[in-house]
C-alpha cells in the first residue's frame, strides 16, 4: 500500500423590446441594451449561486463547484421544451435599476391584450405575472444580476408551470427578454466555462504546438510541422552553405509562429492572461529574439522557459503540470497544491485525511470533512453538491486531465481533509 502511496505521489437603453409571439410557431425576438446605472446591492433570499471574484488560491474549490452547479441547471433548462410562446427568459444585469424592470414587465404585460392566440396569450401574461411578483419582493438587484426561466409546459395533457429563477457566479452583461418555445441559456452556458486563458507554445526545429489552458483543462489549438534542412557533415564551403539555408529556413519558421500566434490571439489579446513558451529551450530562447513578435503577444510572454522532452501532444500535457507551478492564481495550481497536502498528511499517517466513497461518505455524514476532493466524471460528484452545503464542507472538483485527477482516480475518484 505504502509503495502504490509513493508512486503515486512522485509520479512526478430605454424603450420598449416586443418578444410576444402572435400565434403561430413563428416569434419576434430581440436583444435590448438598457441605460447603465451603477450597482445597487447583493444578492438577497432567493439565491441560488453566490457571488464570484476573481479567480484566487482561496477561491478555487468554490469555483469549480459553482461551475458544475451552473452547468447542470443549464442542462435541465435546455432540456426543456415548450410551445409557440409559452416560455420566457429575462436577463438582467446588475447595472439595471430594479424600478426600470418592474416598469419594463408591467408595460410587456399590458401589452399581451394585442396577442391574437388565447393560448399564447394566457402563457405569457401568467410568465410575466410570476415575475413581476418575484421583482415586488426583491429590494434591489442581486450583484451578479439575475435571470428568470419561467414556463407552461404541457404533459400528458395538463399543464406543468415552471419557474426557475438563478442569481449566477458572474455578472450578467445584458438585458434580455424573449418568449418563445425554449429557453434562452447562451449567457449562463458562457459563464460555465473558465474564463481565465493561459497559452502554451512549444517550439522545436520546425515543429510548432499550441495549447490553450482554461481553468484546468488543456485544449490543443494547433499543430503544425515546419521544412527545415537537416544538419550536414561537410566541411568547408559546403557546410558555411548549408548552415546558411539552414539558418534561413529557421527564421522563416520564426516568423511563421510569430504569424500564427498573432492569427490566434491579436483579435482576443485582453483575455489572455499569460503565454507560457516550451519545447527545446534553446530554440524557443532563439524564437523569442530573432522573431518579430507582436508587442502585443510579447508582453504576455513570461520569464521562463520550459523544457519539454516532445513537441506534441503529450508534450502539451507535460508543459501543462510546469505552467501551473509558474502561474500560482490558476484552478490546476490550487488542485495540485491540495492533493500534494492530502498526499503528505496520508503519508505521514496523519488521522485528518480519508478516501474511498463508503470513507469519505460516513466521515461526511459524522460532520468531519472539511474539503472533498472529487474527479469530475465520478457518478458520486451530483450527490455530494446536494449534500455538502449542509455540513459546512467545501467541494474540489479535480479535472480528469490533469495528473492530480488522475492520482486521485487511483484512490477510488473521491478523498477528504478532516477536521478531526
Amino acid at each position: 500500500m505504502i509503495g502504490a502511496i509513493l508512486a503515486a505521489l512522485f509520479n512526478v437603453s430605454p424603450g420598449h423590446t416586443r418578444a410576444v409571439a402572435d400565434g403561430g410557431a413563428s416569434y419576434d425576438a430581440r436583444l435590448k441594451y438598457m441605460p447603465p446605472r451603477p450597482p445597487t446591492g447583493s444578492c438577497r433570499g432567493f439565491c441560488f449561486f453566490g457571488q464570484q471574484s476573481v479567480i484566487t488560491l482561496g477561491e478555487a474549490n468554490r469555483l469549480s463547484t459553482k461551475r458544475h452547479q451552473l452547468k447542470k441547471k443549464v442542462e435541465e433548462l435546455k432540456a426543456l421544451q415548450g410551445r409557440h410562446s409559452s416560455f420566457t427568459t429575462l436577463y438582467i444585469p446588475p447595472t439595471k435599476s430594479l424600478t426600470d424592470v418592474i416598469s419594463f414587465v408591467r408595460t410587456e404585460l399590458a401589452g399581451t391584450d394585442n396577442i391574437k392566440s388565447k393560448t399564447n396569450r394566457k402563457n405569457v401574461a401568467d410568465n410575466l405575472t410570476a415575475i413581476l411578483s418575484e421583482l415586488t419582493k426583491m429590494k434591489q438587484i442581486p450583484e451578479n444580476g439575475v435571470a428568470f426561466f419561467f414556463g407552461i409546459q404541457e404533459e400528458g395533457g395538463s399543464n406543468k408551470t415552471i419557474r426557475e429563477i438563478v442569481v449566477p457566479p458572474t455578472p450578467i452583461s445584458q438585458f434580455l427578454y424573449i418568449c418563445g418555445r425554449e429557453f434562452v441559456t447562451d449567457e449562463l452556458e458562457e459563464m460555465t466555462k473558465p474564463k481565465s486563458l493561459v497559452v502554451i507554445v512549444l517550439i522545436e526545429g520546425g515543429k510548432l504546438v499550441v495549447g490553450y489552458l482554461r481553468g484546468k483543462h488543456i485544449e490543443l489549438v494547433r499543430e503544425e510541422d515546419f521544412y527545415i534542412i537537416g544538419k550536414t557533415r561537410a566541411g568547408g564551403q559546403s557546410a558555411r552553405r548549408y548552415q546558411r539555408i539552414r539558418d534561413e529556413k529557421m527564421q522563416e519558421f520564426f516568423k511563421h509562429v510569430a504569424k500564427v500566434l498573432a492569427e490566434l490571439l491579436l483579435d482576443n489579446i485582453d483575455n489572455v492572461d499569460a503565454i507560457v513558451l516550451g519545447g527545446n529551450t534553446i530554440r524557443a530562447q532563439e524564437f523569442l529574439e530573432k522573431s518579430d513578435l507582436d508587442y502585443r503577444i510579447r508582453e504576455k510572454i513570461v520569464d521562463r522557459i520550459i523544457p519539454v522532452s516532445v513537441v506534441d501532444e503529450t508534450g502539451l500535457l507535460q508543459a501543462m503540470k510546469e505552467a501551473s507551478r509558474i502561474l500560482k492564481e490558476t484552478e490546476i495550481y490550487a488542485e495540485r497544491l491540495a492533493w500534494e497536502k492530502f498526499m503528505e498528511s496520508l503519508l505521514r499517517g496523519e488521522k485528518t485525511v480519508t478516501y474511498g466513497e463508503k470513507e469519505v461518505m460516513q466521515a461526511l455524514r459524522e460532520g468531519r470533512v472539511e474539503t472533498v476532493m472529487i474527479v469530475e466524471d465520478s457518478p458520486l460528484l451530483d450527490q455530494l453538491v446536494e449534500e455538502v452545503d449542509n455540513y459546512g464542507t467545501e467541494l474540489m472538483v479535480f479535472s480528469s486531465q490533469t495528473e492530480s485527477g488522475a492520482q486521485l482516480k487511483s484512490f477510488g475518484g473521491v478523498a477528504a481533509r478532516l477536521r478531526w
